[in-house]
C-alpha cells in the first residue's frame, strides 16, 4: 500500500521530550504476537518494545493509514484488536 492511498490529513508531530509510560511485557507479548500475526512482526517474542518492535509498529501504521507513533497506547491496541474502543 502506498502512502498515497492514506488521508491526506497532516500528521501531528510527536514531541521527543514527552515522556511515555511503557506497557508491562505481558502487552507487549500481545502486540508482538499480533504484528507476527499479521505479517509485521519476525523476531522473538520477548516482551521487550525494542529496535524490532518498534520497526513493525511502524510498518502496520503506515499500512493502515494511521498516525506514525511507535508507541503502544489505547489506539494501537484497537487497530489490532487487542482491546475494543
Amino acid at each position: 500500500m502506498s502512502l498515497a492511498a492514506c488521508s491526506s490529513q497532516a500528521a501531528l508531530p510527536l514531541y521527543p521530550q514527552v515522556m511515555y509510560n511503557m506497557p508491562p511485557p505481558e502487552t507487549v507479548k500481545k502486540v508482538q504476537i499480533a504484528l507476527r500475526d499479521r505479517g509485521y512482526y519476525a523476531s522473538s517474542i520477548d516482551g521487550f518494545l525494542g529496535y524490532n518492535t518498534d520497526v513493525a509498529i511502524r510498518r502496520f501504521q503506515v499500512n493502515t493509514c494511521q498516525r506514525v507513533k511507535p508507541i503502544i497506547d489505547h489506539s494501537l491496541l484497537v487497530s489490532l484488536r487487542l482491546v475494543r474502543d
